[in-house]
């Protein structure tokens, strides 16, 4: 006859579902394997209270839901909660559902439930995580910071760690530790590591698990100092589980995080080592991310190639309130220049630390050194006077030299010097400024140029002129703002009949009214302006030649020579029918005696345009040059008529010359014309000495179009 065999019961094979039944009293009736397997019990604890497998804190929580459940028979309700497990974390989610009689009345629970733990856990890794990664970006931590929290955060998500500790890759290529949690930090600081020793980096790249023997090992290598410090303050011979993994930056470990258990040597699982190296790639993040912040502080506080402090850490300083009087020098050295020509810039960049190095050995440790591009600039406290700037100064240069002797014989340190010293109208931060524009307003190597209101008076002066220009001239090439052409005579002396025009460039602005040419051209070439305006200047001449049918002159600065001013003009003079002769340029000596303007010169000459040499006897004439050149006409600088006075005498030295001059002129087959006339016996005395031409305020002043047309109209015939 055959056995019965017990019924199948599904949830005594299930894996995955729990299965624990209580009666009214909260007394196990049933629990499955499953669960006997989680909590660790060999055989099903019928009878014990199942409210001892609920963690302390979890109570209040769990007996809600057992309400909950024996008051709504036939309805589920869920709950999470902890058990006093042996693993230090635990987590299952339960359902709880009323047993009831047949009529319907609860006479126990059913509670079914599942492992949650892992994911309860990365739930805490993901937590912890972005709060070590917004604190890191949103407060820019320092590493030592970081580490600190970031070991923080290891040891709230790895729950078997009961202490840790991290090391930082110092500036001497050791790591050396920083954080600790359950160690006594200023002890372990003592300790350092060198990256080539076993365990203390483990030369791993991924979590891994060391045993107190691995630990033992290592311990018996380190000197008797370190071994003591690690294995007393350091508790090494307690812990059974050390949880350690890099933290990787650049493909380098920067540093380490360590996490130790004192009690089992299985007490980390695989969770706590992928929890760890995911903080540690966080750390990594971070520290690479101060490390580009580092990085772009110091490029903007360096020079790119030398390395040393520029310009804005200065300038910086300069910003913080003085607690003394302070002075901001700035030299300039030429030799350097000339070293960075002959010999390349490696060696120019080497010179330049090589000063620097001998400078900032002379500094007091309140005093600041700078480098930008082709200027030191050294920040001095408690300076107040000229003569304690020349006393540091002179100490300064003599150990550069002294220091240069040997390695750069070559290099004379005679720099040029500009000084601003802090004092009322000088703020701190316009103290660069101040001592640049001094640097600049100093043109001889060894001298020191001290700021002072009426230069940056100056200067500001300046600056606004250069606006103005900038303004002025924007509407190029059709009509630049308040720019007019104003006519000067020159005359047939003997006759008062007129010769030709000589067109000046006026410039009025409406509210620096008429401003002198001395001041305004020197500004337009410069900037770079002249070009367009002086073709401007041709073509209105050019028209005004064509209406009038006389003459006119026109100066010609040197940025205008270049190759296609002949075919600009010709094509001037073709729009208006004039003939070349009645375009007449004049040049200074400085321009007719660069090489490079020779033969542009040539070419107009040889188109038919006369050429006068202007305030000849002002410069360094080269007869050689006035030679090789076809020029019509040499025009005598105003400096003649001035020495010679308003009642010339016949015998003196300055009438002498003239007479010699005059018959320079004629050997040589040029006219001349002479400037500055301002009187009736200058007059006389002239035409008596046999000059033809001539001009001054005694025949005309410059004047508008119309005046000129005006004259014109009296004078020609």
């Amino acid at each position: 006859m055959q056995q019965d065999r017990p019924a199948f019961n599904p949830l005594e094979a299930t894996q995955g579902l729990m299965v624990a039944c209580t009666d009214l009293e909260g007394r196990y009736t049933y629990a499955n394997p499953a669960y006997l397997a989680y909590t660790g019990l060999k055989a099903p604890p019928i009878g014990a209270s199942a409210l001892e497998h609920v963690a302390k804190e979890d109570l209040p929580r769990v007996m809600d839901t057992v309400k909950q459940a024996l008051e709504h028979p036939g309805q589920a309700f869920w709950v999470e909660f902890s058990k006093p497990l042996r693993r230090a974390w635990n987590r299952s989610r339960w359902e709880f559902v009323a047993v009831c009689d047949q009529a319907g009345k609860p006479v126990g629970l059913q509670c079914v439930g599942y492992d949650i733990s892992d994911a309860y856990r990365q739930g805490r890794f993901r937590e912890a995580s972005l709060e070590l990664l917004s604190a890191g970006l949103r407060e820019e931590l320092h590493p030592k910071e970081v580490l600190q929290r970031a070991l923080d955060a290891a040891l709230a998500v790895v729950p078997a760690a009961q202490a840790g500790s991290a090391t930082l890759l110092g500036p001497d290529g050791r790591f050396h530790f920083v954080a600790a949690r359950g160690y006594d930090l200023a002890a372990l600081e003592r300790v350092s590591l060198h990256p080539g020793e076993p365990l203390s980096l483990s030369r791993h790249i991924q979590a891994r698990v060391f045993t107190q023997d691995d630990i033992a090992a290592f311990n018996a290598r380190l000197d008797p100092e370190r071994r003591g410090l690690l294995e007393g303050p350091g508790r090494s011979k307690e812990i059974q589980a050390m949880l350690a993994t890099p933290v990787v930056v650049g493909e380098q470990p920067r540093a380490y995080l360590y996490l130790d258990h004192f009690q089992r040597p299985d007490a980390f699982d695989e969770l706590d080592l992928r929890h760890l190296e995911g903080l540690a790639h966080h750390v990594a993040w971070l520290l690479y991310g101060e490390e580009l912040r580092e990085a772009l502080r110091f490029s903007r506080d360096h020079h790119s190639q030398t390395g040393l402090p520029n310009l804005h850490s200065l300038q910086e300083q300069l910003l913080k309130p003085p607690r003394t009087r302070r002075a901001l020098v700035a030299l300039r050295c030429r030799s350097l220049e000339h070293l960075r020509r002959l010999e390349g810039e490696t060696a120019y960049l080497a010179a330049v630390r090589e000063i620097a190095r001998a400078i900032q050995a002379d500094l007091r440790l309140s005093d600041r050194l700078a480098w930008e591009e082709g200027t030191f600039w050294l920040l001095l406290e408690g300076v107040t006077e000229a003569e304690e700037v020349y006393a540091v100064l002179g100490r300064l240069q003599a150990g550069v030299k002294a220091e240069l002797a040997d390695r750069w014989p070559q290099l004379d340190f005679i720099p040029r010097i500009g000084v601003a010293l802090a004092q009322p109208g000088v703020s701190s931060p316009e103290l660069p400024w101040a001592a640049e524009l001094a640097l600049e307003q100093n043109p001889q190597p060894g001298r020191v140029r001290f700021f002072d209101p009426d230069l940056a008076r100056q200067t500001r002066e300046t600056d606004a002129l250069r606006h103005a220009l900038a303004q002025a001239l924007r509407p190029l090439p059709d009509s630049p703002e308040g720019f007019t052409l104003h006519y000067q005579p020159i005359f047939h002396l003997s006759e008062r009949r007129l010769h030709h025009f000589e067109a000046l460039l006026r410039w009025t602005h409406p509210e620096l009214g008429q401003v002198s040419p001395g001041r305004f051209l020197p500004l337009v070439e410069e900037e770079g302006w002249m070009p367009e305006l002086g073709d401007w200047v041709l073509r209105t001449a050019v028209e005004q030649a064509a209406r009038w049918g006389v003459a006119v002159a026109v100066n010609l600065a040197g940025s205008q020579l270049e190759p296609g001013l002949p075919d600009r003009v010709a094509a001037h003079l073709a729009r208006h029918r004039l003939a070349p002769e009645q375009l007449i340029f004049e040049v200074t000596e400085g321009i007719a005696l660069e090489e490079t303007s020779l033969h542009l010169l040539q070419a107009l000459a040889e188109r038919g345009h006369p050429l006068h040499l202007d305030d000849f006897g002002s410069g360094m004439s080269s007869l050689e040059r006035i030679v090789r050149l076809p020029f019509a006409v040499i025009k005598l600088g105003q400096g003649f008529m001035t020495g010679l006075g308003s009642l010339p005498q016949a015998h003196s030295p300055e009438a002498r010359l003239l007479h010699a001059l005059r018959g320079l002129g004629e050997g040589l087959g040029l006219e001349i014309i002479v400037e500055g006339i301002e009187s009736q016996a200058q007059l006389d005395f002239l035409i008596a000495e046999g000059f033809s031409l001539g001009q001054g305020y005694l025949l005309g002043r410059p004047a508008a179009p119309e005046e000129a047309e005006s004259l014109l109209r009296r004078r020609s015939g």
